[in-house]
């Protein structure tokens, strides 16, 4: 991992911050219309024909060894198909803001379970201050209300925390595992999770309630294209080069880029607080990123 992240490295952070930051809506939308086991396996299809279609126009393939087959299945299972999946199902009775609160666990899960994995990733009282911050800012930022209804229906929040796990495992399994070229190992994770989840939708029948209308499809198409693929190719790239603990601060971001994209493209108006939380979040990506000083 390196010390210090270089400005395309942030710049592809922000950019994934912006595109998984727009997902929780557009999931939110979605499941209104479709049953959660076709939005998944509709947005991870496209996804893993665009992530194909790139690999071949890099003259790239597919390897034929068990074990990449094996490291494409635990990422695309664990990364893709399992919390895409029970986040769609979290969020048909949970509201967006509540989901962006509880994914606020990952970055937490992440940075504990990186100490224990990595010797250059450890916890440090200013890396726990920043997580706290972290936590904070995206419960201000939302609004405390949005609070309201935790423990509401709790089966529907859990799925959404258990999301938030995966997140975090597969971060550590990724860094810790996985040493295929990133677009490569895009592609292998996103078509595996593509197959697993089709193969969902036939067996349950879920493909019989499809909703074609233009707002379903358009949905799947933004979700498979921009929230999937390209998401999914940023992520592999800057997993090794950022490592566990910097990774998982882009579920801090996400609100953060929620907020904004509504300021200025919806014409929202931010309140007074929320100014207060996108700085309380700000303070807290820099205790956590920042470059932590060499073990004695």
């Amino acid at each position: 991992m390196k010390d210090t992240a270089s400005p395309a490295d942030i710049a592809l952070w922000l950019v994934l911050a912006l595109l998984w930051s727009t997902s929780y809506t557009a999931i939110k939308i979605g499941v209104e219309r479709l049953d959660p086991v076709v939005l998944v396996a509709g947005r991870l299809v496209i996804g893993a024909i665009v992530l194909l279609a790139v690999l071949k126009l890099r003259r790239m393939a597919l390897s034929g060894r068990l074990e990449d087959w094996m490291h494409y299945a635990g990422s695309g299972l664990l990364g893709s198909a399992i919390p895409f999946l029970l986040i769609s199902f979290g969020e048909q009775t949970v509201d967006s803001a509540l989901a962006a609160i509880l994914m606020g666990i990952a970055p937490v899960t992440t940075v504990f379970m990186a100490s224990f994995v990595f010797s250059d990733e450890y916890l440090t009282p200013r890396i726990v201050l920043g997580l706290v911050f972290g936590i904070a800012g995206v419960t201000l930022l939302v609004g405390p209300e949005a609070l309201k209804d935790l423990g509401g229906d709790l089966t529907a929040q859990l799925s959404i925390l258990a999301a938030a796990l995966c997140y975090g495992v597969t971060t550590i399994y990724v860094r810790r595992f996985v040493k295929r070229p990133p677009l490569e190992m895009a592609a292998g994770s996103t078509v595996f999770a593509a197959l697993a989840m089709s193969a969902m939708s036939v067996l349950s029948g879920s493909f019989d309630r499809v909703d074609t209308s233009t707002a379903s499809l358009g949905v799947i198409v933004y979700l498979g294209l921009f929230s999937t693929a390209l998401a999914t190719l940023i992520y592999f790239q800057l997993v090794p080069r950022l490592g566990a603990t910097r990774m998982s601060q882009v579920n801090f971001a996400v609100p953060v880029g929620g907020a904004l994209i509504g300021a200025t493209v919806l014409a929202e108006t931010l309140a007074p607080h929320q100014f207060v939380a996108l700085g309380i979040i700000m303070i807290a990506i820099f205790l956590v990123t920042k470059k932590p000083r060499p073990k004695a």
